[in-house]
């Protein structure tokens, strides 16, 4: 990951965050404000994570039945 992808990462995230925020009602609270930042900053992390070959093991080689089965 290099600078540029950071810097895309943030754009994306304060995007995010800019509807987000747009979605809740007024007056904002600051928990509220916290908790819409840290879930764009994960979707925002989860989503470049699956673009680069990211993903639990299961999804990348399959639950652990496919390699006893193997024996």
């Amino acid at each position: 990951m290099n600078s540029e992808d950071l810097e895309d990462l943030s754009i994306k995230a304060k995007l995010k965050l800019k509807f987000s925020l747009r979605m809740l009602s007024e007056p904002l609270s600051l928990k509220d404000i916290a908790m819409s930042w840290d879930h764009c900053v994960r979707e925002t992390i989860c989503e470049y994570a699956q673009l680069h070959g990211g993903g639990t093991f299961t999804s990348k080689y399959g639950g652990w039945e496919n390699y006893l089965d193997d024996s």
